[in-house]
């Protein structure tokens, strides 16, 4: 009974500290747009042609770039458009694969006989043994090498190896929704926002567009990115919860 409350207090605490995070980012988010919209008008509408300096990085120490008015108000209004939702939708879907992963461990090494979930009949390799002189020890380097691996598959393949490994059953909605998530995180970092095939294939029914447009991030997706990652992590703290109760 100790064992199964700690389980569940771990999550909990996980849980708590992604759903600040997320929320944090609504709120951050929303307290600054408009300050990113009044410079990008602002800047935009300047006479001026002057190109101005401004230090940025080199190995050497700073240089300078230099970059009219309308230029960095470009900048100001790519980021209220866009940026700032494409920024914080790449690092919440990292921090909700992080939860998914510290959830999947935190069972794993209170429970190893769900370890036949995660290993392959390869068995914990020697190294390990070799390496480390508790089994505790063996087994929570085990776990953390094995949940590393999982996530990076499909988020289809993960969050069914999660849901047994924690003994829950995860909603299908939410399931596709984060899944097309994903696959729009994937296409921000890899194809500079616009759909490809693989875009379709992954995100399936719950594609937003087709292959050669440009994916949507606005406003509205981003609540629903806020709303889906939130629903999802309340649904593995408060289902684990009853379960490791």
């Amino acid at each position: 009974m100790a064992r199964e409350s700690e389980v569940a207090k771990a999550i909990y605490r996980r849980h708590l500290r992604l759903y600040r995070y997320i929320n944090d980012a609504w709120i951050f988010t929303n307290l600054l747009r408009p300050g990113l919209k009044e410079r990008a008008d602002a800047l935009r509408s300047s006479k001026s042609k002057a190109k101005k300096p401004y230090l940025v990085p080199n190995r050497k120490g700073p240089v300078t770039s230099k970059r009219r008015d309308e230029d960095i108000g470009l900048i100001f209004s790519a980021q209220h458009e866009r940026g700032i939702f494409e920024t914080n939708i790449v690092s919440m879907v990292s921090r909700a694969e992080a939860f998914i992963q510290d959830s999947i461990a935190i069972v794993a090494s209170a429970y190893p006989q769900k370890l036949s979930v995660l290993a392959d009949k390869s068995g914990i390799p020697l190294d390990l043994f070799l390496e480390h002189e508790s089994r505790e020890d063996i087994i929570r380097r085990f776990v953390s090498l094995k949940c590393e691996g999982l996530m990076f598959g499909k988020p289809s393949e993960y969050l069914e190896k999660a849901a047994k490994v924690l003994s829950i059953e995860l909603d299908a909605e939410i399931v596709r929704d984060f899944i097309e998530i994903k696959a729009s995180r994937d296409i921000i970092i890899h194809n500079g926002g616009l759909i490809n095939k693989l875009y379709v294939e992954k995100a399936g029914t719950k594609r937003r567009g087709d292959a050669g447009e440009e994916l949507v991030i606005d406003d509205a997706y981003f609540r629903h990115v806020i709303v889906t990652l939130k629903s999802l992590s309340g649904s593995i703290q408060s289902k684990t919860e009853e379960v490791f109760k």
